[in-house]
C-alpha cells in the first residue's frame, strides 16, 4: 500500500508531465474504443440486413449450394409441408422461430419482345407475406425501418426486376425508370432471323394456358427456363417496378416474383418444389441453439439427405465484410498500443533521469531493488488506468451526445439500403474493460525497462548524481 501511494505521489509531483502523458493515453483509448463500437453497431446493421434479405438458416438438399443453380428442378426439396409442420410445432424450436417459408431460386432468359429484347436472369421467388416479414426483421433492435417488397398477395402474376435488367430490355420508358440508361437506336439488319419458331411457340402457350394480359399500362415480360423434364418452360410476368441492386452484374440479371409463379416456371404443371426452406429467428443470439435443433429435426425427417447452412454461409460476402472491419479495428488499435508504450516509457524514464539521487537515498535507507523497481512500474500503470478511463469516458459522451445524433449513414458494399453511422459504446462492455484493462497492461509493461534501470543503480553511483 505505501509503495502505491508512493508512485501516486511521484505521478503528482511533474503534474505538467503526467498529463500530456494522460491525455495521449486517453486519445489512443478513446480511439480503440470509438472504432471499436463503430465496428460492432456496423457488424450488427450488416446482420440485420442479411438476415432479412436470406434468414438465418436455410435446410436444402446436400450440394445446392454448389450444383443447384444449374438444375434448380433436380435439387429441389418435394413435398416440404410435413418438414415445414414439425419444424412450426416442436416444442424447443417454437419458441425460437419468427417464420419458415420456402423460396426457389431459378435462372433463365427473359424476353420483351415488343422490344425485341431479351437478357439472362436470376430469379428468387418468395411467398408474398413471409417476405414482408422477412424484410422487417429487426432482432438486434436497432430501429432499422423495414424494407419494402413489391410482391404483393393479391396480385400472384407481378413481379421486380433491377434497373440494369430494365435497361437490357429497353423497358426505361415504360418503367418511368429517371436515372435509366438508355442504348442509342440500332438499325435491325434485313437479314435478321426471325424469332425461333418453337420459341414463338412457347410464348403463345404461355399466354394462352396463364392468366390475361395486362391492364392497359403494364409491361410485361416473357421468363423462359429449363423445366423439371429437361424441356423449356416459360410464363408471363407483370412487372410491378425496377429495383436498382447493389452489385451491378446482380443489378443486371435481377428477378424477384411470386414463389407460385417461378413454380409454374420450373416445373410446370407437375408437382411443385422448393430450392430451400429459410428459417428467420427471433433472436440472433440463439442461432448456434436453434441450428442444433434444427439439424436433429431433419436428421429425424430425412436422414443425411438434407443440410442446414447459417446465413453466414448462403451469403459469404457477410464474412468477407466481418474480417475486413475487425482486421482495420485490429491494426489501429496495435497502432494506438505503439503510441501509448513509447509515450509511458518516455515519461517513466524521464522520471528515473531526475530522481536518480532520490534513487540512490532509497537504497541507502535499506529499500530493496523490487520494490523500487514495483513504484516504478506502478506510476506508469496508474497513468495508464486513468488515461485509458478518461478515454473510455470521453468516448461515451462523444458517441452519445454527438455522433449517434447525427443521422449519418452509409451504403455497405451489395446493398442499395443506407445503413445510419452509429458508435455503439454503451452496449460494448467488454470492449471498454478490455481496452482498460490493455492499456494499463501496455502501460506498465513500457514501464518495467525503466524501472529495471532505476532499480539496479548502483547506490555510491546514485548518490553522486546532481
Amino acid at each position: 500500500m505505501n509503495t502505491l501511494f508512493l508512485a501516486w505521489r511521484n505521478v503528482l509531483r511533474n503534474r505538467r508531465r503526467s498529463a500530456i502523458t494522460l491525455a495521449t493515453v486517453a486519445v489512443a483509448a478513446m480511439a480503440i474504443v470509438m472504432l471499436g463500437g463503430y465496428v460492432a453497431a456496423t457488424i450488427k446493421g450488416l446482420e440485420t440486413l442479411t438476415v432479412r434479405q436470406v434468414g438465418h438458416l436455410q435446410i436444402m438438399n446436400r450440394g445446392y449450394l454448389e450444383f443447384g443453380r444449374a438444375n434448380p428442378a433436380r435439387h429441389a426439396l418435394h413435398d416440404y409441408g410435413p418438414l415445414v409442420g414439425r419444424l412450426r410445432a416442436d416444442p424447443q424450436l417454437a419458441p425460437m422461430l419468427r417464420l419458415v417459408t420456402p423460396t426457389l431460386q431459378v435462372q433463365g432468359v427473359a424476353g420483351h419482345f415488343a422490344s425485341a429484347n431479351s437478357s439472362t436472369f436470376s430469379a428468387a421467388g418468395w411467398v408474398a407475406e413471409d417476405r414482408a416479414r422477412m424484410l422487417a426483421w429487426d432482432g438486434l433492435r436497432l430501429g432499422t425501418p423495414p424494407l419494402r417488397t413489391s410482391l404483393r398477395p393479391d396480385r400472384p402474376e407481378d413481379g421486380v426486376i433491377g434497373v440494369g435488367l430494365a435497361q437490357l430490355l429497353d423497358l426505361c420508358d415504360a418503367l418511368s425508370i429517371a436515372d435509366c440508361i438508355r442504348a442509342p437506336a440500332a438499325a435491325v439488319p434485313v437479314a435478321a432471323a426471325p424469332i425461333d419458331a418453337d420459341l414463338a411457340a412457347l410464348s403463345r402457350q404461355a399466354r394462352q394456358a396463364g392468366p390475361a394480359a395486362p391492364a392497359d399500362g403494364a409491361v410485361a415480360v416473357d421468363l423462359l427456363a429449363a423445366g423439371a423434364s429437361g424441356a423449356p418452360n416459360i410464363v408471363r410476368m407483370t412487372v410491378a417496378r425496377a429495383e436498382r441492386q447493389g452489385v451491378r452484374e446482380l443489378d443486371m440479371m435481377h428477378v424477384g416474383l411470386p414463389l407460385a409463379l417461378a413454380q409454374r416456371l420450373v416445373f410446370g404443371g407437375s408437382a411443385a418444389g422448393a430450392s430451400a426452406l429459410v428459417l428467420q429467428l427471433e433472436d440472433s443470439a440463439r442461432l448456434a441453439e436453434a441450428r442444433a435443433r434444427v439439424e436433429a429435426v431433419v436428421r429425424d425427417y430425412a436422414g443425411d439427405t438434407l443440410e442446414v447452412r447459417p446465413f453466414a454461409e448462403v451469403s459469404p460476402s457477410y464474412n468477407q465484410v466481418v474480417r475486413m472491419f475487425r482486421t482495420l479495428f485490429g491494426f489501429v488499435s496495435l497502432l494506438m498500443a505503439v503510441v501509448t508504450l513509447f509515450a509511458v516509457a518516455n515519461t517513466v524514464n524521464m522520471a528515473v533521469s531526475e530522481r536518480t539521487g532520490e534513487i540512490g537515498s532509497l537504497r541507502a535507507i535499506g529499500l530493496p531493488r523490487a520494490r523500487i523497481r514495483r513504484m516504478f512500474v506502478l506510476e506508469g500503470g496508474l497513468v495508464g488506468a486513468f488515461g485509458a478511463a478518461l478515454g473510455i469516458v470521453l468516448a461515451l459522451v462523444l458517441a452519445a451526445g454527438l455522433i449517434n445524433q447525427a443521422g449519418s449513414s452509409w451504403t455497405p458494399p451489395g446493398n442499395t439500403t443506407p445503413v445510419p453511422i452509429t458508435v455503439d459504446v454503451q452496449g460494448s462492455a467488454r470492449l471498454c474493460l478490455g481496452t482498460l484493462l490493455a492499456m494499463t497492461a501496455i502501460a506498465c509493461l513500457s514501464s518495467w525497462w525503466p524501472a529495471r534501470r532505476a532499480a539496479r543503480l548502483e547506490i555510491v553511483e546514485a548518490l553522486r548524481h546532481a
